[in-house]
């Protein structure tokens, strides 16, 4: 374990050290390559290739099951998430993390990609989701929101619930996989890199906000989706997207990426498109073959709307109207989501060919 962490922005005293680890974030002008490193998967990095993974925390589990931490003083991080409390955590409360490695990765992939996590991991992802919000909101240092994510991990490790939030966050995401399990949301794979999700009207006629809804980064769960994302990780994690919606004027589409496509994610499948901008996390989009298959829906087109392709990207950004991970939306022309008039079953198999 590493005895000491400091949070960048704290306007707490940072501790002197001889060696540090900064971890889920960008180093700043302190980090001495020579002596100190960096274990992030943010993008660019210099993690050494050794330990990388998919989410800084796995990073981090590596790092301790690797090797003996004596030397290593200090851990830092720059920013408040699920991911980079864990990954600090990880560092920080050794021997616990290594008892319960699979939730704490599980939660953090929840916290910076909606992914997936069995009931142990939505537990901590939900429980230090709603704190770390709450204390955020009060201003707390970030120093202190650490040091109170902690205690609070270390009980919800343990099983202990003592906020209603955790348990309707848990109980939004199990009414969300029950309509696809059951067919009232349609899920069909049309190849091993393109899956499309129908929610019929009887879904969008009763509310179309939780239709179209698109989660912030790390947000609370919150029984405010027909389908959310975590939903469609579970199952197509690495595939793109489709997702449609039949209203009464036609049907609503959004296209969505792999949701840890902004990262360093060598264990998992890049979509393609995605180029590095220079500026952290920071992507131009591009991928000829799907601009292709959007000339061809534009012409089709007979509603009045645009096939609309993200061109920027980051974790917190994507279309004008939508948000990150959607590369693709009908929009109308004050950037909100339009209905199509072209039926799924004339759209989906442009898309899906064009990921093939």
């Amino acid at each position: 374990m590493i005895p000491y962490f400091y949070i960048l922005g704290s306007k707490t005293e940072r501790p002197v050290s001889c060696r540090t680890i900064f971890t889920d974030g960008a180093p700043d002008a302190t980090f001495r390559p020579d002596i100190d490193m960096e274990l992030s998967h943010w993008i660019p990095n210099t993690t050494p290739d050794v330990y990388k993974a998919d989410t800084s925390t796995e990073i981090c589990m590596k790092f301790i099951s690797q090797n003996d931490t004596d030397g290593w003083d200090l851990a830092i991080n720059n920013h408040v998430d699920v991911d980079g409390i864990l990954a600090v955590f990880t560092l920080i409360h050794s021997e616990k993390a290594m008892m319960h490695r699979d939730t704490i990765i599980q939660a953090a992939e929840m916290g910076d990609f909606s992914g997936w996590g069995d009931r142990a991991a939505q537990i901590l992802y939900q429980g230090l989701t709603v704190l770390m919000d709450d204390l955020k909101a009060e201003k707390m240092d970030t120093q202190h929101v650490y040091e109170t994510c902690f205690k609070r991990a270390l009980s919800l490790l343990e099983g202990r619930v003592d906020d209603a939030r955790v348990a309707q966050g848990m109980e939004a995401l199990k009414r969300s996989s029950e309509r696809v399990e059951s067919g009232s949301i349609i899920r069909r794979e049309l190849h091993n890199r393109f899956a499309h999700y129908h929610i019929p009207f009887v879904f969008v006629g009763t509310s179309l906000a939780k239709t179209l809804k698109v989660p912030a980064f790390n947000e609370e769960i919150k029984d405010d989706m027909w389908l959310h994302p975590q939903v469609r990780n579970r199952l197509d994690k690495e595939k793109v997207q489709l997702v449609s919606a039949e209203a009464e004027q036609g049907w609503y589409y959004d296209v969505w990426y792999p949701g840890y496509m902004w990262a360093d994610t060598p264990h998992s499948w890049r979509a393609p498109g995605f180029t590095f901008s220079g500026s952290t996390n920071g992507y131009m989009y591009g991928y000829e073959p799907l601009e292709t298959a959007v000339r061809t829906l534009q012409e089709l087109e007979t509603a009045n709307g645009t096939w609309t392709l993200a061109h920027k990207l980051s974790p917190f950004s994507s279309i004008n109207g939508r948000n990150f991970p959607i590369v693709l939306s009908f929009l109308s022309e004050n950037s909100q989501p339009a209905a199509s008039d072209l039926p799924p079953e004339r759209v989906v198999p442009i898309l899906a060919s064009a990921f093939e």
